[in-house]
């Protein structure tokens, strides 16, 4: 989890599209495909794939509350880095403690993302995130929130990391967009495209797809 952070500050801190999609497609060789399965989906922005319904269903507040009680920051302190920084993600990482962390794999924390949206209620809700977030450096806290929030606000969009899938395996993005929007997994998506068989993608009944654009046609028939 901490290399998708300090990858997410990088992709963050460069304004080219280009650069963007260059630092993503790299990110995604440098790691096994599993596990670079499971960053498509977090690098958009989502803890599990769109196909998935499994709702965190944690808010602002339980949010806040969690992230209070583990920094011990008073409600003032808070407000101010929020006014600040104006990202729930970026107060956490500068609100926690400095800690070493215990080396979560991004695997470790799709799992536990798993386990909170099958709790039940706020206050188990609550204490998973609570563990997790305990777990980990400010730095990888920072982007675990944002992934929670459901925006990285890192200048990334899904169709550039669908392009960085498609420059890390030599696919074309016409196929991985394809292949994505009848799976409605990127992840999926990736682990396909690693392999060369982004064309063996079948929709699947009873699993969303993507909207499909529209293209005018010359007559009736």
């Amino acid at each position: 989890m901490l290399r998708f952070a300090q990858t997410a500050e990088l992709i963050a801190a460069t304004p080219s599209k280009l650069a963007k999609i260059t630092l993503v497609a790299d990110y995604f060789r440098a790691l096994p495909v599993q596990e670079a399965a499971i960053a498509a989906i977090f690098l958009s922005g989502r803890p599990f794939a769109d196909c998935v319904e499994a709702p965190l269903q944690v808010g602002a507040a339980l949010l806040w509350r969690v992230i209070a009680e583990l920094s011990g920051k008073s409600e003032r302190e808070l407000t101010e880095i929020y006014k600040r920084r104006g990202d729930a993600g970026a107060v956490a990482g500068d609100a926690l403690p400095e800690r070493a962390g215990t080396r979560l794999s991004l695997a470790d924390v799709q799992r536990a993302f798993t386990e909170i949206a099958a709790a039940r209620g706020p206050a188990a809700k609550a204490y998973l995130l609570g563990e997790l977030l305990g777990r980990v450096t400010p730095l990888e806290a920072k982007y675990i929130v944002k992934i929670v929030t459901g925006d990285l606000r890192i200048g990334l969009k899904e169709s550039l990391v669908e392009e960085g899938v498609a420059s890390a395996f030599g696919a074309t993005v016409e196929q991985v967009n394809r292949a994505n929007m009848l799976l409605g997994d990127l992840g999926e998506t990736l682990v396909l495209a690693s392999t060369g068989k982004l064309a063996e993608a079948r929709m699947r009944l009873f699993h969303p797809i993507d909207f499909m654009l529209a293209s005018p046609v010359a007559s009736t028939e």
